[in-house]
C-alpha cells in the first residue's frame, strides 16, 4: 500500500463515522456475552486466523424452510458496527423478503485483501448452514471504508457473490490489479455524492471506466449536492441497489 493510500484510508476510518450516518475458521456459534445483543437481530460469530468476528442477522418474517431467500452482506464504514447498516436496511428487507447480515469488522491495515476475501464467504456460509438462503442470490454492499472491501470481495469472490454495491468508495490506481483476480465479471453498482469529502466524481468515473473496460457490468449513480452522508439517501440507494441486485443472480453455489 502506498503512503498516500495509507493516509487516505486512515482518514476515512477515523472520520467517516461522523461524516456518514454510522460512521483457518470455525463454524458459527452463539455469540459470547461480550458482544451486545440487539433487539430484533440474531447474533452469531465466526473465528478466522485466531480472531473472532461477531455478526448480526435480520430474518424477515417470510423466511421458512420451503422457499430460500436472498441475502445481503452489509459492510459498515469506518468506526461503525455490524448492526448499523442492518438497522437502516431492516424495514426494506422485511417488505422484500431479504436476509441481512452485518458483521463488526476492524477495517484498515491488511484486512482488505488478506482477510476480507476469505472471511466474507465464511460468514455467509455460517448463515447458509443455519437458515434457508438462496445460494444464487447472495450479495454484498458496503459504505465508505467498507466499500473498499466490497470491491475486493467482488474480485476475489466473484463466483460466490452474485453482485456488489458501494456507497462512497472507489478503486484507487494502486489497487486496480484486483480486477484481474475475478474469474467472473460480477455486476457492481457505485453511488457517490458530488460533494463527497473523500472521493471525487472523477475518481468514481475512473473506477466505473476501469471496470467497464475489463468487462464488468457496472452502474454509477451520482447524487447532486450530497457529501459523504449515506444516511441522507439510504432509502433511495437501498431500493435502487436492490433492483440492480435482483437482476444479477450468480450461477449459484453447491
Amino acid at each position: 500500500m502506498t503512503a498516500s493510500r495509507a493516509i487516505r484510508r486512515t482518514a476515512i476510518l477515523s472520520l467517516a463515522a461522523s461524516a456518514c450516518l454510522f460512521g483457518c475458521g470455525s463454524p458459527s456459534q452463539p455469540a459470547a456475552p461480550q458482544y451486545p445483543q440487539i433487539a430484533g437481530l440474531i447474533q452469531r460469530q465466526v473465528q478466522f486466523q485466531q480472531t473472532v468476528y461477531p455478526f448480526y442477522v435480520f430474518l424477515p418474517s417470510s423466511l421458512n424452510g420451503t422457499h430460500p431467500l436472498p441475502a445481503v452482506l452489509l459492510i459498515h464504514g469506518g468506526g461503525g458496527k455490524g448492526p448499523d447498516l442492518v438497522e437502516v436496511w431492516k424495514n426494506f428487507a422485511e417488505q422484500n423478503g431479504i436476509v441481512l447480515v452485518g458483521p463488526t469488522l476492524p477495517l484498515g491495515g491488511t484486512f482488505e485483501t488478506a482477510v476480507a476475501p476469505q472471511l466474507y464467504p465464511m460468514i455467509m456460509d455460517a448463515v447458509r448452514a443455519e437458515w434457508n438462503i438462496d445460494a444464487a442470490r447472495i450479495y454484498v454492499f458496503g459504505v465508505s471504508a467498507g466499500g473498499y472491501t466490497v470491491f475486493d470481495a467482488c474480485m476475489f469472490d466473484s463466483q460466490y457473490f452474485a453482485a456488489g454495491g458501494v456507497f462512497a468508495a472507489v478503486i484507487t490506481p494502486d489497487y486496480d490489479w484486483i480486477r484481474r483476480r475475478a474469474t467472473r465479471k460480477i455486476p457492481i453498482a457505485i453511488y457517490i455524492g458530488d460533494h463527497d469529502e473523500f472521493f471525487s466524481v472523477a475518481q468514481a468515473q475512473s473506477t466505473r471506466d476501469l471496470l467497464a473496460a475489463s468487462g464488468f457490468p457496472v452502474k454509477l449513480t451520482i447524487f447532486p449536492n450530497l457529501d459523504h452522508n449515506y444516511g441522507a439517501v439510504a432509502d433511495t440507494v437501498n431500493a435502487d441497489v436492490w433492483q440492480f441486485f435482483s437482476g444479477s443472480p450468480s450461477p449459484g453455489l453447491p
